[in-house]
Protein backbone atom coordinates (compact mmCIF):
# COMPACT_ATOMS: atom_id res chain seq x y z
CA UNK A 1 0.00 0.00 0.00
CA UNK A 2 1.29 3.27 -1.32
CA UNK A 3 0.99 6.24 1.41
CA UNK A 4 1.18 10.00 0.58
CA UNK A 5 4.41 11.69 1.86
CA UNK A 6 5.73 15.09 2.55
CA UNK A 7 9.10 16.29 3.04
CA UNK A 8 8.79 19.68 3.51
CA UNK A 9 12.21 21.92 4.01
CA UNK A 10 13.64 25.12 4.83
CA UNK A 11 17.87 25.82 3.07
CA UNK A 12 19.68 28.74 2.86
CA UNK A 13 22.53 27.65 0.66
CA UNK A 14 21.20 23.84 -0.93
CA UNK A 15 22.17 21.06 0.75
CA UNK A 16 18.95 20.66 3.44
CA UNK A 17 16.66 20.51 0.19
CA UNK A 18 20.05 17.77 -1.57
CA UNK A 19 19.13 15.78 1.74
CA UNK A 20 15.24 16.23 1.75
CA UNK A 21 15.51 14.56 -1.91
CA UNK A 22 17.39 11.79 -0.97
CA UNK A 23 15.29 11.05 1.77
CA UNK A 24 12.51 11.28 -0.49
CA UNK A 25 14.04 8.67 -3.15
CA UNK A 26 14.88 6.04 -0.60
CA UNK A 27 10.90 6.65 0.09
CA UNK A 28 10.02 6.51 -3.56
CA UNK A 29 12.12 3.14 -3.49
CA UNK A 30 10.11 1.78 -1.10
CA UNK A 31 6.87 2.39 -3.43
CA UNK A 32 5.55 5.52 -1.59
CA UNK A 33 4.22 8.91 -3.41
CA UNK A 34 6.61 11.12 -2.00
CA UNK A 35 6.37 14.92 -2.49
CA UNK A 36 9.65 17.20 -1.66
CA UNK A 37 9.12 20.60 -1.75
CA UNK A 38 10.08 23.80 0.07
CA UNK A 39 8.05 24.85 3.29
CA UNK A 40 7.25 28.23 1.17
CA UNK A 41 5.57 25.81 -1.31
CA UNK A 42 3.40 23.81 0.71
CA UNK A 43 -0.11 25.26 0.57
CA UNK A 44 -1.86 22.50 3.02
CA UNK A 45 -1.12 19.26 4.45
CA UNK A 46 -4.13 17.66 3.22
CA UNK A 47 -3.99 14.36 1.83
CA UNK A 48 -0.63 13.30 3.58
CA UNK A 49 -0.39 10.50 5.90
CA UNK A 50 3.09 11.68 6.83
CA UNK A 51 5.41 14.23 7.01
CA UNK A 52 9.19 14.88 6.97
CA UNK A 53 10.57 18.65 8.12
CA UNK A 54 14.13 19.90 7.68
CA UNK A 55 15.78 22.69 8.20
CA UNK A 56 19.46 24.26 8.44
CA UNK A 57 20.78 25.34 11.23
CA UNK A 58 21.75 28.61 11.52
CA UNK A 59 23.36 30.26 14.81
CA UNK A 60 22.13 26.66 16.39
CA UNK A 61 18.54 27.45 15.19
CA UNK A 62 16.08 26.24 12.70
CA UNK A 63 15.47 28.86 9.71
CA UNK A 64 12.86 31.12 11.17
CA UNK A 65 10.38 30.07 7.65
CA UNK A 66 11.03 26.30 8.93
CA UNK A 67 9.82 27.44 12.15
CA UNK A 68 6.86 29.18 11.40
CA UNK A 69 5.64 26.34 9.00
CA UNK A 70 5.50 24.02 11.97
CA UNK A 71 3.48 26.85 14.20
CA UNK A 72 1.06 27.24 11.17
CA UNK A 73 0.65 24.04 10.79
CA UNK A 74 1.09 22.27 14.22
CA UNK A 75 -2.62 21.35 14.19
CA UNK A 76 -2.23 19.07 11.01
CA UNK A 77 0.58 17.67 11.79
CA UNK A 78 -0.63 16.32 15.33
CA UNK A 79 -2.63 14.22 13.21
CA UNK A 80 0.15 11.77 11.12
CA UNK A 81 3.55 10.73 12.00
CA UNK A 82 6.07 13.49 11.83
CA UNK A 83 9.88 13.05 11.78
CA UNK A 84 12.75 16.02 11.76
CA UNK A 85 16.04 15.98 10.29
CA UNK A 86 18.68 18.72 10.54
CA UNK A 87 21.78 19.96 8.15
CA UNK A 88 24.49 22.19 9.29
CA UNK A 89 28.24 22.26 8.12
CA UNK A 90 29.84 22.36 11.50
CA UNK A 91 32.37 25.34 11.46
CA UNK A 92 34.33 26.31 14.54
CA UNK A 93 34.24 30.35 13.56
CA UNK A 94 30.22 29.88 12.70
CA UNK A 95 29.35 32.57 15.68
CA UNK A 96 28.55 35.78 14.71
CA UNK A 97 31.59 37.99 15.12
CA UNK A 98 32.99 35.49 12.97
CA UNK A 99 30.98 36.04 10.33
CA UNK A 100 30.62 39.92 10.56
Amino acid sequence: MSYKILIAYASKCGATGEVARAIGQVWADQGEHVDVKPVSEVASLDGYAAAAIGSAIRFGQWLPEAVEFVKKNQQALNQVPVAVFTVHIMNMGDDEQSLA
